[in-house]
């Protein structure tokens, strides 16, 4: 399985071989600030299987170790990387050419979804990051 998106305006494109390990939606303060929406949909990759084929991302640390890339040209957020997991590449979904092939797993930082949010899809919610509830 090939997986392949990019941004809104072309410059940028991506491939992913193999599915996403996970596909979870993040409810948290950074990521809606970072995308100007209510959650993102991420998928996540081993970074051994994403690559750029076109373009080159600009990137910046969006708070300690977290680096997220984004198209220089259109603004498109592509990718969020966390310094302390090195085996893993988030990808914004709704960059994918067919977004509609994930399925969502789950839902964090729910604890920060917005009120007027209102989600029947009864995925599991954390309250904060899996992690800090597994």
């Amino acid at each position: 399985m090939k997986m392949d998106g990019g941004c809104f305006c072309g410059a940028i494109r991506y491939t992913a071989e193999g599915p996403p390990r996970r596909v979870t939606h993040c409810h948290c303060l950074h990521c809606r600030r970072a995308a100007g929406a209510p959650f993102v949909t991420w998928a996540e990759f081993d970074p051994e299987t994403f690559r750029y084929v076109t373009g080159t991302p600009k990137s910046y640390e969006s708070k300690p170790k977290v680096t997220r890339e984004f198209c220089g040209q259109c603004g498109t957020q592509l990718t969020y990387r966390h310094a302390d997991d090195s085996n893993t590449v988030d990808v914004t979904a709704a960059s994918l050419d067919a977004p509609g092939s994930l399925s969502p797993e789950d839902h964090v930082w729910a604890d920060r979804m917005l009120p007027w949010v209102k989600i029947s899809d009864r995925l599991p919610r954390y309250a904060r990051s899996r992690q800090s509830e597994d």
